[in-house]
């Protein structure tokens, strides 16, 4: 029974990460240190758009991590 429940803890943590990605790289400010080897091609806003397009894919990644051993419990 536990392991039942936590399994859907990680998969519900998991979920909600990837679901809310784009809220928590907007309230953390998570694209600032991601680096661009391709930046004097760009304007500024497309290197901002760019940088929080990585973080956001970036922390869509580890949700599913998170997610990944619920699925494995199950």
């Amino acid at each position: 029974m536990f392991l039942k429940i936590s399994a859907f803890v990680f998969i519900a943590v998991g979920f909600a990460m990837v679901f809310l990605a784009g809220f928590f790289v907007d309230r953390f400010n998570l694209g600032k240190d991601i680096k661009c080897d391709f930046e004097h091609g760009m304007n500024q806003e497309e290197l901002e758009q760019y940088k929080r397009s990585r973080a956001v894919l970036s922390f869509k990644m580890l949700g599913m991590l998170v997610a990944l051993p619920g699925f494995q419990m199950i």
